[in-house]
């Protein structure tokens, strides 16, 4: 058990982006949850320094009395005995489905830290590159295991003709859907929050409202404080020409 365990920490370990403390968190539970399925029981305690499991049995529902008195020889029923193993006396069915559970549990906690890392990106903008484009819908690549998606309602109308795989452009995140082990990010070239959100990429700064957006066309943004020209010129041009008309002071707009 003791070297299956350094085994996999190692490959696993090549293969995620977790910390070695929170793996060792997982292989723990893993190894508690193959115990207790084990011995149906409903307890048990790991403790990975000193690789000892401790299980504790419910006398008369667990473990037999007279078992129970091999461990505690005052041991009367329904009384809850923990059992000390070391990792060398652990059944090589517990190690196998202690490896299973293991790569299912990473799994969870990863799939956690990528929700939890595209939750903060929503109402953002970002970048990514269009992977796939279908009648109905385009899959974007996102860099890394979250799945960029954008249904057609969410197309520029004005632009789908150049929806084409290996496209690098912004795009506004409308909201982040777990779909059991995966992580579903929806996107927008379309939201009225696309062109306020691609100026705060390169203006953080500065506080911005989208006040209208014909698609495509135009948008009108309010903006504290003023940006430079060449600025907005690139937003201009990340929305493929689409015209911006700002202003500082609405008696005074700026049309780009």
């Amino acid at each position: 058990m003791s070297a299956l365990i350094t085994k996999a920490l190692a490959q696993i370990s090549a293969r995620t982006s977790l910390n070695p403390d929170t793996l060792r968190y997982c292989l723990a539970r893993a190894l508690e949850g193959a115990m207790c399925e084990f011995y149906r029981i409903r307890e048990c305690k790991v403790d990975l320094d000193d690789r000892i499991v401790t299980p504790t049995f419910h006398v008369g529902r667990d473990m037999e009395i007279e078992e129970a008195r091999l461990f505690c020889s005052d041991a009367t029923y329904n009384d809850l005995i923990p059992v000390e193993f070391s990792f060398e006396m652990i059944h090589r069915d517990i190690v196998a489905r202690t490896m299973q559970l293991f790569r299912d549990i990473i799994r969870e906690v990863e799939t956690d830290a990528l929700e939890k890392k595209w939750q903060k990106q929503a109402h953002q903008a970002v970048e990514g590159v269009i992977g796939a484009r279908y009648p109905d819908w385009i899959e974007v690549n996102l860099g890394d295991d979250a799945r960029g998606v954008m249904y057609k309602p969410e197309w520029t109308p004005l632009e789908a003709a150049s929806y084409r795989e290996g496209k690098l452009l912004f795009f506004y995140v409308v909201k982040v859907v777990r779909k059991g082990s995966a992580v579903h990010v929806h996107l927008s070239r379309a939201s009225i929050g696309l062109p306020g959100a691609i100026l705060k990429t390169m203006a953080p700064w500065v506080r911005v409202e989208t006040t209208k957006r014909i698609v495509g066309r135009k948008s009108w943004l309010r903006i504290t404080p003023a940006v430079p020209g060449a600025v907005l010129r690139e937003v201009r041009a990340k929305l493929n020409g689409e015209v911006i008309e700002t202003a500082c002071n609405p008696a005074s707009p700026t049309i780009f």
